[in-house]
């Protein structure tokens, strides 16, 4: 994975979250295909393709699970890592 690769896939959750969509694999591929689109520049045109060819090596059978392996892992954990309020925090 390359250095750009976790900050563009967390490009993309953030704004699933956002939306407050589900944050799967292939809701992933849907949002960095739409940056894609809208993306002038090569480059990062070419950073979001190694992006999405990356997430669609861990899109596994449900019966086998990268997690363990990927470099998103601790990704929540580290400084500076976004934290959306739920939906049960609107209550209190």
């Amino acid at each position: 994975m390359s250095d750009s690769q976790p900050k563009i896939i967390g490009e993309a959750a953030y704004a699933l979250l956002v939306r407050r969509e589900e944050v799967s694999v292939s809701s992933l591929l849907a949002e960095l295909a739409r940056m894609a689109r809208k993306e002038q520049n090569s480059q990062q045109q070419q950073r979001i393709t190694q992006a999405q060819q990356w997430l669609l090596t861990h899109r596994q059978p449900a019966g086998s699970d990268n997690r363990v392996h990927s470099a998103l892992r601790g990704l929540s954990r580290q400084e500076g890592s976004v934290r959306m309020p739920s939906a049960d925090a609107d209550d209190n």
